[in-house]
């Protein structure tokens, strides 16, 4: 007589609609946390390689310490 599982009703159950969009929406929002991570991780690494290869180029005379401060200091005054 009965049709239906009476778990659907119970709060806990996994299958509820409410349940299934709490896990939906919790994994939606790790995902984008590791590609925000992932994003994060990419331009730290581009950056060190900048820094290595101004290094290197100022350890062979290319470029001047000098010069180097005064375009950096150029590039964070326009991130402002």
């Amino acid at each position: 007589m009965g049709g239906g599982d009476l778990n659907l009703k119970k709060s806990w159950h996994p299958q509820t609609m409410k349940n299934i969009e709490r896990v939906w929406k919790a994994e939606q929002k790790h995902e984008a946390e590791r590609k925000k991570i992932e994003e994060l991780q990419k331009e730290l690494k581009e950056e060190r390689a900048r820094e290595e290869m101004t290094r290197y180029a100022e350890e062979k005379g290319a470029i001047k310490l000098a010069n180097w401060k005064q375009h950096a200091k150029l590039y964070l005054w326009k991130l402002q």
